[in-house]
């Protein structure tokens, strides 16, 4: 029969094992409350941006008819013989702004609707492509010189009009950040991250950066990092809905001065 007495020695090594224990629960504590203060500033910031989205809704669907038949009445009298040179150039000004609006509108509503998505399988060197085909006038006018560094990726299942949309704001952004050139790298790949494959696409520019304390703010509604703020801030977080919406997600990496890098990532079933 063992003996029901523990000598000092025994004692003091549980009671140092008991602290480990301790110790390890506490950590374990820690990491739970830092866990469920993030889940908790996720929920408020889902919850107003829910509310803010049904009330820009509300707001465009209001407004997008007025806006609509100053467009249309502008363009009428634009083609009218009648008119002086300052009458035109005051119409052509209306017709402008009044198509500009019409554009923000179309955002507001993108964002705040509920997207569906029609996803195919895709293969999105191809996507990138298309897109940058697009861009290569528009490059050249800015001395920006694209390079497409393309890795060998499975096709994965997309909606391809709304991921060309997301994917066109970043390259019209990383654009926008060379105004006196400079180099537009495009980078697909695959990556494995927590346990998940991913189809990554890259976006890098060399252009002026996002200062650091800008970038927690850049996928929020309405901001913009736009020096001449003429363009709503909606690009972004138009493409983080799309991404979040396929199951992704976007980050970031910038430095003044030197460049910034949207990084998308896609997940996908490896057979």
């Amino acid at each position: 029969m063992k003996d029901k007495y523990k000598t000092k020695e025994q004692l003091i090594n549980e009671l140092a094992e008991m602290r480990k224990k301790i110790a390890g629960l506490k950590k374990y504590a820690r990491e739970f409350q830092q866990i469920e203060k993030k889940l908790q500033k996720q929920l408020i910031e889902h919850e107003k941006l829910s509310a803010l989205g049904r009330l820009t809704a509300n707001v465009a669907h209001e407004i997008r008819n007025p806006i609509t038949v100053i467009g249309g009445l502008t363009r009428r009298l634009e083609m009218s013989v009648s008119l002086m040179n300052k009458e035109k150039e005051y119409l052509e000004i209306i017709s402008l702004e009044a198509k500009r609006l019409e554009n923000i509108l179309k955002n507001v509503l993108t964002f705040s609707d509920k997207t569906i998505f029609h996803r195919q399988e895709q293969n999105i060197n191809e996507v990138v492509d298309e897109l940058l085909s697009i861009y290569e006038d528009r490059c050249k006018g800015r001395s920006i010189r694209i390079q497409k560094q393309f890795g060998d990726i499975p096709k994965i299942y997309i909606d391809k009009t709304q991921v060309k949309e997301a994917i066109k704001n970043l390259i019209s952004n990383a654009t926008d950040a060379m105004p006196s050139g400079g180099i537009l790298t495009i980078t697909t790949n695959k990556d494995f991250l927590n346990m998940k494959n991913y189809v990554t696409v890259k976006i890098n520019d060399t252009g002026v950066g996002i200062p650091e304390e800008e970038k927690g703010m850049i996928f929020e509604p309405f901001f913009t990092t736009k020096v001449a703020k003429k363009k709503i801030g909606l690009g972004l977080p138009i493409t983080k809905k799309i991404i979040e919406g396929h199951g992704g997600y976007i980050k970031v990496d910038s430095t003044i001065g030197a460049g910034s890098t949207f990084s998308i990532f896609f997940p996908y079933r490896a057979i």
